[in-house]
């Protein structure tokens, strides 16, 4: 995370570029329902104002769903869009929820033409429709039992939220409303009705026109990770070290597409992906995946890249969370203008991966500096040994984070405790779903 001149915190929360605009836009639609039913009773502007914003945010979280690159930067990340389109989905389903309790008066507006009739059949049953998927989506386990509702049944249920966004476009606009189609209002929601079906339309697409062939060329199974290496059978990913991409084998069990973060990605294409087995599909991946296997692969993503940071940097990778410092560090030349510290954290010392390019680098080098703690032998890693390790004042460097949470904020507030607070943070979040 970047705390930089594009993005604030405010109350603990992280409000970038994308996130003001969406936002902005979202509040436009409730000032908008204001004049446009002003004629009528409180009760009914208040429910028209909440069901324009609902519509409006449902409109964008179709577009960010897309995920589009060019407005990475403006959230700084896909990790921070999907963070944004969760809040959006847990507006909608409160927006929604006061459109339906405080129904609307219409004062003698009556149901009457096929249409009419239609649309509000449409408008009740995405409403249902809406409401179980985003709390479907909104809660990963169900409260007091440790069941959790798996990865692939949550992902074919959300793609029928598209679906339901098409019923609502059709509500709103064949509805008996108190105001016709020429008020701004009107024009302004069916704008975002274009937006959201045409971005729907885009999704079901895309794993035709974003995704790369790949073929698996080599599979190398450590104690800390799964190393897969494939060749592009078409065209290349486009990716940057630090970068990351949606994965999926083209066999039973393994089609599911997963953010990894890529290892290293080389001038022709090839990529290597370092994968832990943490979960279900990771284990299943490690014991399934082989040489000549089909791989559909879609990036590159992100923005954790060293190259937009400061001249002094010091990188803090735990366990998995090496693999963009492995692809950034064995892209390194030395002549980035750049002064890097890394230490890479491991429970214990099997588990490293890559040490060889960080060793090479390290001796190679310059202005790259290499440091392996491992937990086993070195004791639990803080703040303390941090500093302790560099001849680099992390008050004046920034600190590039890749790992378990809890050992970055334990640093941050070590750091703090210190006096050495980082001049920035930055790290990435995965939790996408």
């Amino acid at each position: 995370m970047d705390f930089g001149p594009d993005q604030l915190n405010l109350w603990g929360h992280t409000l970038t570029a994308g996130s003001i605009v969406a936002t902005l836009l979202i509040i436009f639609a409730g000032l908008l329902a204001v004049p446009a039913v002003s004629h009528t009773n409180a009760g009914t502007t208040f429910s028209l104002m909440a069901s324009s914003m609902a519509f409006v945010a449902m409109g964008i979280a179709q577009f960010m769903a897309t995920r589009p690159p060019f407005i990475e930067k403006l959230f700084g990340g896909l990790d921070r869009i999907y963070q944004f389109h969760r809040k959006i989905g847990i507006a909608v389903l409160c927006l929604i929820l006061v459109h339906y309790f405080v129904a609307p008066d219409f004062q003698g507006l009556s149901v009457t033409s096929g249409l009419n009739v239609l649309a509000r059949t449409a408008g009740e049953w995405a409403f249902y429709g809406f409401v179980f998927l985003l709390v479907l989506s909104l809660v990963k386990v169900i409260p007091k039992t440790r069941f959790q509702i798996p990865y692939q049944y949550w992902r074919i249920t959300h793609r029928f939220i598209g679906l339901l966004f098409v019923l609502v476009a059709f509500h709103q606009m064949f509805i008996k409303r108190p105001y016709d189609g020429t008020v701004l209002l009107a024009v302004y929601l069916n704008l975002f009705a274009a937006l959201g079906i045409l971005s729907y339309a885009y999704t079901q697409l895309l794993p035709w026109l974003r995704t790369r062939r790949y073929e698996v060329v080599n599979v190398e199974r450590h104690d800390g990770a799964t190393i897969i290496s494939a060749k592009p059978t078409g065209r290349k990913l486009r990716a940057m070290p630090g970068q990351f991409g949606f994965f999926r084998v083209n066999k039973p069990g393994l089609r599911e597409p997963h953010p990894f973060t890529i290892a290293g990605i080389e001038d022709d294409g090839s990529v290597r992906f370092a994968i832990k087995p943490l979960g279900d599909y990771t284990k299943a991946l490690r014991e399934a995946v082989a040489v000549g296997d089909a791989l559909t692969l879609e990036g590159g993503y992100g923005h954790f890249n060293h190259r937009r940071g400061g001249k002094k940097q010091i990188w803090l990778a735990g366990g998995i969370g090496v693999t963009p410092f492995l692809a950034m560090a064995s892209r390194l030349k030395g002549d980035e203008g750049q002064d890097i510290h890394m230490v890479y954290c491991v429970r214990d010392g099997a588990e490293a991966i890559g040490l060889d390019t960080f060793r090479a680098q390290a001796e190679k080098l310059e202005n790259f500096n290499f440091v392996l703690h491992n937990s086993a032998t070195d004791g639990r890693f803080d703040a303390t040994k941090l500093v302790s390790g560099t001849s680099m004042n992390p008050a004046e460097a920034d600190l590039w984070f890749c790992g378990p949470p809890p050992l970055r904020l334990a640093i941050e507030k070590g750091l703090r405790e210190l006096g050495k607070a980082p001049r920035r943070v930055e790290f990435e979040r995965f939790e996408f779903r």
